[in-house]
């Protein structure tokens, strides 16, 4: 089967579906450059490399500085003043797990064009009341969006094979929680590459 609309998961495992996908690997101050170096040699056709950081705002400048080789840089969202901290990088990507987030944090975004990830996988596998809660920080993050117009993308979050999601089950994700259409497909195709340009451009300039 070929890729749908070209589509990027900026978060997933490799599959026939997409046209380019994220492997993502978690890092902190502690282990990202074995982290780092263990990409460089697995290297998939149609894969990109990614990290997450899950540390303190202070850490991520000298994660980033290693990071030149990462396709696209994560930031797992914390308190909102380091999230307010971290959106001050301009490598990062994208903030996922979005929570804690204020106009301060929506305006650095915009201004850096970091992204937010809307996670299909985080939301299917919360149950009852943690599945209610991120749906209802997606919404208002989709909210926020609207007023600020900040990068918005769908992952599918898969880590294996039984986790695979199509580019249209993303879509229709995407539209549930309040996206129209235009900006689903958006989410999946040129949000993602112009993130992925702009991850380059700056490592470029360095």
């Amino acid at each position: 089967m070929e890729s749908f609309y070209s589509a990027i998961d900026l978060r997933g495992y490799p599959s026939q579906y997409f046209a380019k996908t994220a492997i993502v690997k978690e890092v902190n101050i502690e282990n990202y450059r074995d982290v780092i170096d263990s990409f460089v040699d697995n290297k998939h056709k149609n894969s990109l490399f990614g990290i997450e950081i899950n540390d303190e705002s202070k850490n991520v400048k000298k994660i980033v500085r290693k990071a030149d080789s990462m396709d696209v840089i994560f930031f797992k969202s914390r308190d909102s003043k380091e999230n307010r901290e971290a959106l001050k990088n301009k490598e990062l990507t994208l903030v996922s797990n979005p929570d804690n987030l204020d106009s301060v944090c929506f305006n650095l975004a915009k201004e850096n064009s970091i992204g937010f990830e809307l996670n299909l996988q985080e939301f299917i596998n919360n149950q009852r009341y943690r599945r209610v809660k991120v749906l209802e920080t997606y919404r208002e993050l989709l909210k926020a969006y609207k007023k600020y117009s900040f990068p918005i993308v769908l992952t599918s979050g898969a880590k294996d094979i039984y986790e695979k999601k199509t580019p249209l089950t993303l879509i229709s994700f995407g539209c549930i929680l309040g996206m129209d259409i235009r900006e689903s497909k958006a989410s999946i195709t040129t949000v993602p590459e112009m993130l992925i340009y702009k991850n380059q451009k700056s490592f470029a300039r360095r």
